[in-house]
């Protein structure tokens, strides 16, 4: 499969999808190698011949950052901030061991310690951006050169001649596991695709909800208290369009339809196909004033428009959102658009309280 470029954002879902499928695995990897580190005590007192007070405190070091990196993964889920706090961890570990071998008295078992160090970078590059990856990794031969200054490695050239062929090896890993995930991202956008949008309009269906709402509740989604409106719009006579000109022609007019709704709102806006001629617009960060204009402004529209086989009108039911349930909100915005069809069609109506509309269609 072929994968083509990806915009900025686009680029943000992919990556925190990424990070999201192998956070575990890459969390894990991190606790049990921070906590392997520290068995590395064992080695440092075979090589004294004698308990190796001087290595303890490097040893053990590692698990007070651990326990933040934790807490951090607990807390937050951006990748952006996640990733890096990964690859920290791991040169975490790797100083570490290179205070550890400040104390030793024979380093020559370092570039033993360094090439394992490659393999956690190997199990992080899983869940981070290639050129990161790429970018993060490399940082361990520069690890290697400026610990080099105070532990003078005895065979500094053997620990590069090794290091390096294992930092582009595993940096072409890295470019083929992302292709590998991409074409698995791709594949499963496309049936999410099939399941939340219309074949015909290619707008939202109802199975959108199950991505707005919060699971097990009527509440939107962050919210953040901000004013949204519903508007719900009906096309007026729509059966008569079907009966007279066929249903090929019905669908493009739907389809025309919902081209001008789309263009006339924000990028932002959420539109579902709501039933058969109906629609539904969720304006979030709208008020009530504002979302009226908009609506006065499509059904003005919609009835100049003259792509379509016949002059159609459409009717608009608007409310606001009350915060809580959305499903009364939007039956809020249904009786509105009933009140306008009873009153001629071709308006808009203000749901304003129980039984209590107001009617637009200058």
């Amino acid at each position: 499969m072929e994968n083509t470029e990806l915009n900025f954002k686009d680029k943000v879902v992919f990556y925190q999808s990424k990070y999201d499928y192998y956070k575990k695995f890459t969390t894990n990897a991190i606790i049990v190698a921070s906590i392997a580190s520290v068995t590395y005590f064992v080695s440092d007192c075979q090589l004294f011949g004698r308990f190796a007070w001087e290595t303890l405190l490097p040893r053990t070091f590692i698990l007070i950052p651990l326990i933040f990196y934790i807490i951090l993964q607990n807390k937050l889920k951006d990748y952006r901030i996640l990733v890096p706090a990964s690859y920290l961890m791991v040169h975490g570990i790797m100083w570490c061991t290179i205070w550890a071998i400040y104390f030793l008295p024979n380093k020559q078992h370092a570039s033993e310690g360094f090439i394992i160090m490659h393999l956690m970078f190997f199990a992080i590059c899983f869940c981070a951006p290639f050129n990161f990856s790429v970018f993060a990794h490399s940082l361990v031969i520069t690890n290697i050169l400026i610990s080099n200054l105070f532990n003078h490695y005895e065979n500094l050239d053997i620990m590069l001649s090794l290091g390096i062929p294992c930092v582009i090896a595993i940096s072409f890993a890295s470019y083929y596991m992302e292709k590998v995930y991409r074409d698995q991202f791709d594949t499963r956008k496309k049936l999410e695709d099939a399941i939340v949008y219309d074949p015909l309009t290619q707008i939202f269906n109802r199975n959108k909800l199950d991505y707005i709402l919060k699971k097990g509740t009527p509440k939107l989604i962050n919210n953040n208290k901000e004013k949204t409106t519903f508007l719900i719009l009906d096309i007026d006579h729509f059966k008569k369009v079907n009966d007279t000109y066929g249903h090929d022609q019905g669908d493009n007019v739907l389809i025309n339809t919902v081209n001008i709704i789309k263009e006339s709102i924000r990028s932002d806006d959420i539109v579902i196909r709501w039933g058969g001629e109906e629609f539904l617009v969720i304006m979030k960060g709208c008020s009530q004033e504002n979302a009226l204009k908009k609506a006065n402004e499509i059904r003005k529209k919609i009835e100049a428009n003259n792509k379509q086989v016949c002059g159609v009108t459409v009717s608009i039911g608007v409310s606001l959102y009350d915060g809580k349930n959305f499903f009364d909100s939007v039956s809020n915005a249904d009786k509105a658009l009933y009140y306008a069809k009873d009153k001629g069609r071709n308006c808009v109506a203000l749901y304003k309280d129980e039984n209590k509309f107001e009617k637009l269609c200058s």
